[in-house]
């Protein structure tokens, strides 16, 4: 969320409050998996249906970790749909992005797991029982590899950019490439500083409006 004055913030304030604070917001959505690979799988797919709705000014970074965050920049959405001001539609306007991003991913995900790993070695790669990750008869791709729901609520935290991970010691670094990415990049020692994360730069005006007015028709 992006704030008028973000120390005038305080426990307690009424939804009209925060709406009154808040000037923006960006769609940060974070991939994560305990299988790196499935992230990547994932990240590649949501990226193919950003391009899909004329999205290309994406931000992409590894999380420092196990996943990836994908970010879209506030100035790429129109400032009302359906005559809603879209700054208030937080945090519902990223949750349906999300969701309808994963609906629309879903199989080609599952094609994309199984071609390379058996149901058995999938589960246990992501630290799961073959009964966690069959629903209804069906492998849910999502049950080894998920876009992480906590960034979807209210003023909760995500990783700076080249800050580093207290688990791993990596560093969280932009992605311009996600083929060419190898994890030795984000050791401390080869971290190269050239790339920026949620840039507005390049950003063109209404860009994301087709993403998002599809993800409120498919709602």
């Amino acid at each position: 969320e992006r704030w008028r004055d973000p120390l005038v913030l305080e426990s307690g304030l009424i939804k009209k409050q925060l709406d009154d604070l808040r000037i923006g917001w960006d769609c940060i959505l974070d991939l994560d998996s305990k299988n790196l690979e499935f992230s990547k799988f994932c990240a590649e797919l949501v990226i193919d249906a950003l391009k899909f709705h004329d999205v290309k000014n994406y931000s992409l970074k590894f999380s420092g970790n196990r996943g990836h965050h994908i970010s879209i920049p506030f100035e790429a959405f129109p400032k009302e749909v359906n005559n809603i001001n879209i700054k208030n539609y937080f945090p519902e306007g990223v949750r349906v992005i999300s969701e309808y991003l994963k609906d629309m991913i879903k199989d080609f995900l599952t094609v994309k797991i199984l071609s390379k790993y058996k149901v058995e070695d999938a589960a246990k790669s992501a630290g799961k029982n073959v009964n966690d990750v069959i629903i209804n008869g069906k492998f849910n791709p999502f049950s080894v590899v998920d876009i992480d729901s906590v960034l979807i609520s209210s003023r909760h935290l995500f990783r700076c950019v080249y800050s580093i991970n207290e688990k791993s010691g990596l560093v969280s670094i932009p992605i311009k490439n996600l083929e060419e990415f190898n994890i030795d990049d984000a050791k401390i020692e080869n971290v190269k500083v050239n790339l920026k994360f949620l840039d507005t730069e390049n950003v063109v005006k209404d860009e994301a409006k087709n993403l998002l007015i599809q993800a409120f028709d498919w709602a």
